[in-house]
């Protein structure tokens, strides 16, 4: 075994600490950036983010001199892997009432939690083709969920059906019906959970209906 030599450790020692505390300062950045969303700041500017994480520009933009690259990192800290738990054993072996009262309650839950950097980006996924390809990798993820989360009564349907099926209860359960249900007009949460859940149950008892004896 080699060890180092006590000057090989002073000098390893200030540049690790350099960058912990550089690694902190991009996740601060990152971190007001998402904070100015929640706050509901669509597009915040270089000065807005660094005012609030506390660091001057020219610090800002030796973490993140292209505002695409502040940008991947707002992502992959909103877009967790994976993006939502698979069911458990038990919720698959439990009745199918009970396995989407859990499902509706968690992805009520995402699409909450997500409304504010969803508007941010809806807000610039026009002329972003990384915001576009970021979205079409979320709704893929989305409907990988809902595939294992009601695998048992798409199974039933021949490949054709199951495959329309799975992208119409993906869509009916992505942000854009939660933004619908949620606004104009305005409902709470609980209320537009309950038309959601009804939405579901409708979807899931067509399948049924549709499923080959």
């Amino acid at each position: 075994m080699v060890s180092r030599s006590p000057r090989a450790e002073s000098l390893a020692e200030p540049v690790d600490g350099r960058r912990q505390r550089a690694q902190i300062t991009r996740r601060n950045i990152v971190a007001a950036c998402i904070a100015l969303q929640n706050e509901g700041v669509l597009k915040p500017s270089s000065q807005q983010i660094a005012d609030r994480a506390a660091v001057s520009m020219r610090t800002f933009f030796l973490h993140f001199p292209e505002k695409g690259q502040l940008r991947q990192a707002v992502l992959e800290r909103l877009t967790p892997e994976p993006i939502e738990p698979p069911p458990s054993e038990s919720n698959m072996q439990g009745g199918l009432e009970a396995r989407l009262a859990q499902f509706v309650d968690m992805r009520t839950r995402t699409l909450e939690n997500m409304t504010p950097h969803r508007r941010a980006s809806n807000a610039m996924i026009e002329t972003s083709p990384q915001l576009q390809k970021h979205r079409l990798r979320v709704r893929k993820a989305f409907r990988d969920v809902v595939d294992r989360w009601f695998a048992a009564e798409l199974d039933r349907l021949p490949a054709e059906a199951r495959r329309q099926w799975l992208v119409g209860i993906a869509t009916l359960v992505d942000w854009e019906m939660w933004q619908s249900l949620r606004t104009y007009p305005s409902r709470s949460i609980p209320e537009a959970k309950e038309c959601l859940r009804l939405l579901l149950v409708a979807a899931l008892r067509q399948i049924e209906m549709e499923s080959p004896a």
